[in-house]
């Protein structure tokens, strides 16, 4: 996207692009409006050419200068009650309109939109990137992405360039996000996917990484990883990415565990054929992480953290996992594996236990699409949240879902689920019992590794990808939870 900043509209052949109010005779700089639209607000409000209606988006045209200018609003319903979120999705519903009508070149008067010019920049920044973006590069007559494209001039006098780069820096991550969790399972496996970050992060300041081929998982025990992946060719990885700014107020790092399971089978206990379909989306937990660490390493956020993703392929083969397998994990524990379908709190299990013994974080959070349980439980557009803390220690995290939009639900886990995921008659744990309150199981089962870490679990298994558009992204892969941490992080309030 080109992007251009100046303080005053300079007639050309773009089309004008503003917000629309119910109350937009009472903006500070509506008479300035009034004589870009060449007199004509007064007559166009009259005659409902354009609507105020929130979210509503419709097009008129004025002459300026004997060009015929196209004119595009989105409206804005009541200014008293407009919110950051209600202006990103007002701009998210505006850009996905123009790429409908193949609109690239426009002036975008800022002021319009009845709230601060900055947080309006930012807006177009990112909604400019996630709304619009779709499946793209793998179709032989696939065309630029519609962000690519565009030519946009922000029109204010206020300096918005940095809220306008923000935006830009978190849309970015987002895309990268989708664009990882939507790659096809023979393109993004364990060790393609690391090559991907390996070449990503290499030169961004004030980052380190490392990868942990099969064999080096096996030497130094982290048993349930290699047992989820032995039956794949292409064989586990474990990738840990560290982000240390020199201003960073704390030692202990935060700490971001994502689920990568790049195809998902079933293995020995086997989806289904409809099951089995979209299962490339089940490593969209290390794929949102990796996108949370992009932000934060862009931004050069003043803080430590580290990323730890463990990458797999679910399979079968004849030297694959089976139900009724006992494997020892990195802490030790034993596990007898009753369903090789629930492979991703195996994978966790390690993952956890080694981000919280290697790096002794202040906080771990760890994100998976990992059970249909939570589906059940509390629908497709919520993002079940679990936490070994109490509520107390959430109350922040659910004021940054507030604040983005990104509706999470705290939900039980307790000394019930602790003695479910010890009923093993063999080992310390069993993978799964099979009874009702599966996300509760699973939660408390990645429990049992986190070594008494203040730990949050996000099940995402029902908002990872979406089957249709909303203002923040086409249909597939959400990028979700990427924008609320960064809020919580850059809020400052993580640890309150």
């Amino acid at each position: 996207m080109n992007i251009k900043f100046e303080e005053k509209y300079i007639a050309d052949d773009s089309a004008i692009v503003i917000g629309l109010p119910e109350n937009i005779k009472e903006l500070k700089n509506f008479d300035e409006l009034d004589t870009l639209l060449n007199g004509l607000t007064e007559e166009i409000i009259s005659a409902n050419v354009l609507s105020d209606e929130y979210g509503k988006v419709t097009t008129t045209g004025v002459t300026i200068q004997r060009r015929y200018i196209k004119v595009i609003a989105v409206g804005l319903g009541d200014s008293s009650e407009l919110t950051a979120l209600k202006v990103q999705k007002a701009v998210g519903k505006l850009f996905q309109f123009m790429a409908s009508e193949k609109d690239t070149k426009a002036q975008l008067i800022a002021d319009t939109f009845a709230f601060e010019p900055e947080e309006v920049a930012d807006a177009v920044g990112m909604m400019s990137a996630v709304s619009s973006h779709g499946l793209t590069g793998y179709n032989s007559s696939d065309k630029k992405q519609f962000h690519d494209e565009l030519d946009i001039t922000l029109v204010t006098k206020a300096d918005v360039k940095a809220g306008y780069e923000h935006g830009a820096a978190l849309g970015g991550s987002i895309t990268l996000a989708r664009d990882f969790a939507t790659m096809p399972p023979n393109m993004l496996y364990p060790e393609s996917f690391a090559d991907h970050l390996a070449v990503h992060f290499k030169d961004r300041p004030y980052v380190k990484g490392e990868v942990k081929d099969f064999d080096t998982l096996i030497q130094e025990g982290f048993g349930l990883l290699a047992a989820v992946g032995k039956a794949s060719v292409r064989k586990p990885r474990l990738v840990t990415i560290e982000y240390k700014h020199p201003d960073a107020a704390d030692d202990a790092p935060i700490a971001l565990v994502g689920k990568g399971i790049t195809y998902d089978s079933g293995g020995y206990s086997l989806k289904t054929r409809t099951g089995m379909r979209s299962m490339k989306y089940d490593m969209s937990g290390a794929a949102n992480v990796v996108g949370m660490m992009d932000a934060i390493t862009k931004l050069e956020l003043p803080v430590h953290v580290v990323a730890v993703l463990a990458l797999a392929e679910n399979m079968v083969d004849g030297n694959g996992m089976r139900p009724d397998d006992v494997y020892k994990s990195l802490s030790g524990k034993t596990v007898e594996v009753s369903n090789t379908d629930a492979e991703g709190r195996l994978v966790l299990a390690d993952a956890v236990y080694y981000a919280s013994t290697k790096y002794s974080p202040k906080v771990m959070m760890d994100f998976a699409t990992l059970t249909g349980a939570v589906i059940q439980a509390i629908g497709e557009d919520r993002t079940g949240v679990f936490t070994n803390q109490g509520r107390k220690f959430i109350n922040n995290l659910l004021i940054s879902s507030k604040v983005t939009g990104e509706d999470i639900w705290h939900l039980p886990m307790s000394e019930l689920e602790d003695e479910r995921v010890k009923q093993s008659d063999i080992a310390d744990l069993l993978n799964a019992d099979f009874k009702p309150g599966g996300a509760s199981f699973a939660a408390a089962f990645i429990n049992q590794f986190t070594e008494e870490t203040p730990w949050v679990h996000f099940d995402i298994a029902g908002t990872s990808n979406t089957s249709s558009s909303t203002p923040f992204s086409k249909k597939g892969s959400t990028g979700v939870m990427i924008r609320t941490i960064l809020d919580l992080i850059e809020s400052g309030t993580l640890y309150e």
